[in-house]
């Protein structure tokens, strides 16, 4: 058995040089790429590919089935991210009535998780530093359980409470997910990406078309429609779990001798000027997604067409970025700017709203919104590559995610109430569409600078 061991040892070693020479991930190399050995020695970082660090081959196993559980762990908290918020739009109406609240009531409901977004995101990094990924990321799963009980079997106050505990807890993941991938798969990080970011897009666009059959189709009302959510949450949960013993917190935290690892800055990353054209970007993405998820099929039924196509945009608009959110992240990591990518998807999200602004009928509106949504996946997918591509090591993303984020929903809480505002004043959409283009002006020129090869 010794010498069977002793053989299949530099089969792993040919495998472990062939895979790091891969350039791209297609569907088929993802099996490939899950054998690769997750290997660890004493110190916090892991070791390069065909170190000299051995493993007996039974924990080299064991090491293997954590990170396949690493990247499931991944996917399904994705899931969680985006859903439980999406889902809430096509029931306001029926919170509203049940709970006679007023519009400005209804609109902190939706302002609310992006409030939390901002005032947690600073403070994660901290947090998990000191307790490790792996406890942070479980904490953010029990927040969002707890709210989405919290918010539909209360009371009117329980409504608010717990969407702000779902804010909580989204927010950590949101900052947290980036710093994971850059930890465990960082040669790697772009396939990651676009399973992370398809994943919240698919089930963003699966929230908010479920929730009406659910409420009313099967006749389950707003309070269990929401609360379905639980359910994967749960699931979430339990695939966690596990790797709370397997994880130990020298392995889960970053040392500051990686901290400051060649290729980086020791200087606060609140000083770093692509940390703001990066903060900039993600920010000024926010801002236009919450603002057309807030008023896009609103701003078409003012065009005089039906309710039902306006739904089916709002729908479309999500769905079709998906393709794109798996594509964008892998051309990150392709290449050493990211210019040209931004250029592409701010031409297209820029064409959109000109043919929108403009448009009168159900095709043309149908074309803008097709370019939006590719505008809208390329950039989200930018703003969160951004976050691992502009730093050298896993602290430093986490720093950037943390930063980034806190701002950029600050922006996007401020976005629909604005557009709100405005038209409120001018009683027409063509300003606040003119809006929306002059900052996607404002995102092209945010991302030329962050898509710069450098790191922080």
């Amino acid at each position: 058995m010794f010498t069977a061991i002793t053989q299949r040892r530099p089969r792993m070693a040919v495998l472990a040089n062939s895979l790091r020479s891969l350039r791209s991930r297609s569907a088929a190399s993802v099996w490939q790429f899950l054998q690769t050995p997750s290997v660890h020695c004493d110190h916090a970082a892991p070791p390069a590919y065909g170190s000299s660090c051995k493993l007996p081959p039974f924990t080299a196993i064991t090491q293997d089935n954590e990170k396949i559980l690493v990247v499931i762990g991944i996917i399904f908290i994705s899931f969680n991210l985006r859903a439980p918020l999406t889902a809430v739009g096509s029931l306001v109406e029926m919170i509203q009535t049940q709970y006679n609240l007023s519009g400005s009531a209804v609109g902190f409901i939706t302002t609310l998780p992006l409030i939390a977004f901002a005032v947690v995101s600073p403070f994660v990094a901290k947090y998990s530093n000191r307790f490790g990924y792996v406890r942070s990321i479980i904490a953010a799963i029990l927040f969002i359980m707890i709210g989405e009980l919290l918010r539909s079997y209360t009371n009117s106050i329980g409504l608010f409470v717990g969407t702000s505990f779902l804010g909580v807890g989204i927010a950590i993941g949101n900052v947290l997910v980036p710093s994971i991938i850059k930890t465990r798969f960082p040669k790697s990080s772009g396939l990651m990406i676009s399973l992370y970011i398809s994943g919240m897009c698919v089930f963003a666009a699966i929230g908010a078309g479920v929730s009406i059959p659910l409420a009313k189709g099967l006749g389950l009302g707003w309070e269990n429609s929401l609360a379905s959510w639980f359910i994967l949450a749960l699931l979430t949960l339990l695939i966690w779990l596990p790797q709370l013993e397997k994880r130990k917190k020298v392995v889960e935290t970053i040392s500051e001798t990686e901290s400051s690892s060649v290729g980086g800055s020791d200087i606060s990353i609140w000083k770093s000027s692509t940390a703001w054209w990066v903060t900039l970007f993600m920010g000024t993405q926010s801002l236009l997604f919450y603002t057309l998820v807030a008023w896009l099929p609103t701003i078409i039924m003012s065009k005089g067409m039906s309710d039902s196509f306006a739904g089916n945009m709002a729908f479309s608009f999500q769905l079709i970025a998906i393709p794109i959110t798996l594509i964008v992240p892998v051309l990150c990591d392709r290449f050493k700017g990211q210019q040209t990518l931004v250029m592409l998807t701010c031409v297209s999200y820029l064409s959109g709203m000109i043919i929108f602004l403009l448009s009168e009928s159900q095709i043309t509106t149908l074309a803008a919104v097709v370019l939006m949504s590719l505008g809208m996946g390329g950039s989200i997918s930018l703003s969160i590559a951004f976050i691992s591509l502009r730093s050298h090591n896993a602290k430093r993303t986490s720093e950037l995610s943390g930063m980034s984020q806190s701002a950029g929903y600050l922006l996007a809480a401020i976005g629909p109430f604005l557009m709100g505002l405005v038209y409120d004043h001018l009683h027409m959409w063509s300003i606040p569409i003119l809006i929306m283009c002059g900052c996607i002006v404002l995102l092209a020129f945010c991302g030329y600078f962050a898509g710069r090869d450098v790191v922080v």
